[in-house]
């Protein structure tokens, strides 16, 4: 991503979000209130097809819009809440879209 939403992630940090169940999905759903899309932090960049999370955990879970992932033009990261469902398209990674930090609790 080139204004990097991992790296702002990163410097607070944390990382963008994955999402391992449909209950994580349904709290970063809920988290965003509006229908337009945002990244999160799948990416399959390092090898066709094979989805992982910024951080680096491999992804178990998915909820893939119909007919994706796609791969339509170098598309390597997930963008989610299409239409406000909050099924995962694959991306270009240099769309400029908001985005979803997970940061840990430090208290946990």
């Amino acid at each position: 991503m080139s204004y990097s939403p991992q790296v702002m992630c990163l410097n607070h940090g944390g990382n963008l979000a994955s999402v391992h169940n449909n209950k994580e999905h349904a709290f970063i759903k809920n988290l965003v209130s509006s229908s337009k899309p945002f990244w999160i932090g799948g990416y399959d960049a390092v090898s066709e097809g094979a989805w992982f999370w910024s951080d680096g955990s491999k992804m178990n879970f998915r909820l893939w819009n119909a007919g994706e992932p796609n791969n339509n033009v170098e598309e390597h990261c997930i963008e989610t809440n299409s239409g406000g469902v909050g099924y995962w398209n694959d991306q270009q990674c240099t769309d400029q879209l908001s985005f979803v930090c997970a940061i840990a609790d430090p208290n946990c």
